[in-house]
């Protein structure tokens, strides 16, 4: 019995996640099914309640003759046929002094759980009271509200079920066979494992990531050139290993217009190419310049962009013109590429920059999609593991 409870404890412990959602789906659908059953009941009262005061304020008028000539054999005809309508239990015809006229259906006389009763006057045509009408509901029966029930419980577990079936299905698909010798490194999911390396397989597509310092022609002004190179030097190793890591070549190092080139077989690869070796060397300076703030010394930070135009002078000015610490990418590039179904942005964040005689529309990008920005918090901790 204790090894079949240590085995229970450890399946719970392995499957919380799972079993903490679907508590939440349980504790969502029954607050969801008892305010929707709520509802329903008090609907189905309301109607119930106004067809009862109408039905009496109908046999108020036509029952008004017969009270005044005291036509009790009609009455009781009437209150038969009321009685035997659906939805009403009891009818009763009193006279002014209350005394019952004529009556019919059930005797309630003991019952319990009978619906509040309906009682209208009965009124002449000079307004004297001649009498009153007394009409019990009958109680509703429990079938509807009983299906109703049975519904809601079905759709809670097909909820359930569903969810786990979901999650079966996302682990099948996941599921990849692990070869003996490989360390924890190649535990990846299998959806991200085809951009783990992106080097370039050819020319036939160009791509460029441009990278500006900020504040970096102040910075020269006020710097020596041994204590420039000695920030300068450990950006640059960053910016050589992503660079290694995505098969691009470094065109023009840090602090001299730095430029890395990605070539693919097809330009959007390039172009994601490039982005994603932005969002990673971003990541790695971030890194970088906090160690170098905690020992007092002085960090960089950069503005980046990531495009397909060949005119150095023209990208660089855009690159000049974008936000600190972000990569850019002109939005007509990002739309013609389809770059945006692969990363988040805010569109109302778009810069409007100057390039020559017309405007450029630069998009910063927040982050890359999920399974991408996995991989490049991945390779940024091997590097920085590694450094």
């Amino acid at each position: 019995m204790a090894l079949d409870l240590s085995r229970w404890r450890e399946l719970v412990n392995k499957e919380r996640t799972l079993l903490a959602e679907l508590a939440m789906i349980l504790v969502a659908t029954l607050v969801v099914g008892v305010f929707f059953l709520e509802n329903v009941d008090s609907t189905t009262a309301t109607q119930r309640r106004q067809a009862a005061e109408a039905m009496a304020e109908q046999l108020a008028h036509s029952a008004a003759e017969y009270v005044v000539t005291a036509n009790l054999v009609s009455l009781n005809v009437v209150a038969a046929h009321a009685a035997d309508l659906a939805g009403v239990a009891r009818v009763e015809f009193r006279s002014a002094a209350d005394g019952v006229l004529a009556s019919a259906g059930e005797d309630l006389s003991a019952s319990a759980g009978v619906a509040q009763v309906v009682e209208r006057a009965i009124r002449l045509e000079d307004g004297a009271v001649a009498g009153a009408v007394r009409l019990w509901p009958a109680v509703p029966a429990r079938s509807l509200s009983s299906r109703l029930e049975n519904g809601f419980v079905l759709i809670v577990l097909c909820l359930l079920v569903l969810r786990v079936v979901a999650e079966l299905l996302r682990r099948r698909l996941l599921a990849r066979p692990v070869t003996a010798g490989h360390g924890q490194e190649d535990d990846m999911e299998a959806d991200i494992l085809p951009v783990l390396t992106m080097a370039s397989g050819g020319e036939g597509a160009v791509a460029w990531l441009r990278l500006s310092i900020v504040n970096f022609d102040r910075m020269k002004e006020r710097l020596t050139p041994t204590l420039l190179e000695e920030i300068l030097v450990g950006y640059q190793r960053r910016l050589e290993q992503v660079a290694a890591i995505y098969g691009a070549q470094v065109v023009s190092s840090l602090g001299d217009r730095a430029t890395l080139k990605f070539a693919a077989h097809k330009r959007p690869e390039a172009s994601f190419q490039a982005l994603c070796a932005g969002m990673l060397f971003r990541r790695l300076a971030r890194v970088l310049s906090d160690e170098r703030k905690h020992r007092d010394r002085t960090p960089l930070e950069f503005k980046q962009l990531v495009t397909g135009i060949s005119n150095h002078d023209t990208s660089w000015a855009l690159c000049l013109a974008g936000l600190p610490g972000r990569v850019h990418v002109p939005e007509q590039e990002l739309m013609a590429l389809e770059l945006d179904t692969r990363l988040l942005f805010q569109p109302e964040r778009c810069l409007v920059v100057s390039a020559g005689d017309h405007e450029v529309r630069l998009q910063p990008v927040e982050q890359l999609a999920q399974r991408y920005q996995r991989l490049v918090s991945e390779q940024a901790r091997r590097l920085t593991d590694a450094a």
